[in-house]
């Protein structure tokens, strides 16, 4: 089973009225990724495979400058995970990263990974193990409470 790391705050797999919740930390979090670097960042997180689909609603819970179809739904690059409405968030606001994840796809020319089928099942399964566990722990799924 392939492991992989939340991304910060947008590592949340996470109800929009959950994620909301973070809207003063995400907000103290702005500003930090310089204009230039914005797009191609979020070019990066947008390529990367999408691992759980969901069809949810997400709408920006700083300044309410953007919606995204599908926005809770969780990609990775096979390292990290993340929430799809992450790309918005840099792009609109320059929103930090953790640092880990800067120099991750710095590295990598912020070029995303391809990931075979073997390997995105591999983080499937790391979810499902998690959920399994969490539920187990207390009594719910992940982001339901």
């Amino acid at each position: 089973m392939r492991q992989v790391k939340p991304l910060g705050l947008f590592g949340k797999m996470a109800r929009q009225s959950r994620f909301s919740e973070d809207a003063e930390a995400i907000k103290a979090l702005s500003g930090h990724i310089a204009a230039h670097e914005r797009a191609r960042i979020a070019q990066y997180l947008r390529a990367a495979p999408v691992i759980i689909a969901l069809t949810g609603y997400t709408e920006d819970v700083i300044g309410g400058k953007f919606s995204v179809t599908g926005g809770s739904a969780i990609h990775s690059d096979g390292t990290y995970y993340w929430r799809r409405d992450t790309a918005e968030y840099v792009e609109t606001y320059g929103t930090q990263l953790p640092p880990e994840f800067m120099e991750h796809g710095t590295k990598k020319g912020w070029r995303t990974p391809s990931l075979t089928s073997e390997e995105i099942m591999e983080i499937d399964d790391f979810f499902m193990d998690l959920r399994r566990r969490q539920g187990s722990a207390d009594g719910c799924r992940p982001g339901t409470t």
